[in-house]
């Protein structure tokens, strides 16, 4: 019994994040809005050292003023961060960031 509930709750997490990766891959944000996504090799989850990267990345983000953080996210080789930039010279700034801070990852950022 304990073992099918894990495998259930394992199944339901994976569907869950792919399912996730996929609304946002196709979905529209609205005009000033960066999508940084930073990948790894595999499907793992996000280490210690990811997600504190990640959380780095956000917190420069905020504190330089150049945008706000709506959401973070991680699911399985991924993770993100939604921003909105605050002014349309901003997305350079918030570029200059994240590529300072995200080396080692496969990194792309989507302006919608």
């Amino acid at each position: 019994m304990r073992i099918s509930v894990i495998v259930v709750l394992i199944v339901f997490a994976a569907v869950r994040c792919t399912s996730d990766e996929d609304r946002q891959g196709t979905g529209r944000l609205d005009s000033g809005m960066l999508r940084i996504v930073m990948r790894w090799a595999g499907d793992d989850f996000a280490s210690q050292h990811q997600l504190a990267v990640r959380d780095e990345i956000a917190r420069n983000i905020a504190e330089s003023g150049k945008g706000i953080i709506l959401r973070t996210g991680t699911g399985m080789g991924w993770m993100d961060i939604i921003v909105e930039a605050r002014k349309n010279k901003a997305h350079m700034a918030i570029e200059a960031i994240v590529k300072e801070h995200a080396k080692g990852f496969d990194l792309s950022i989507e302006k919608q």
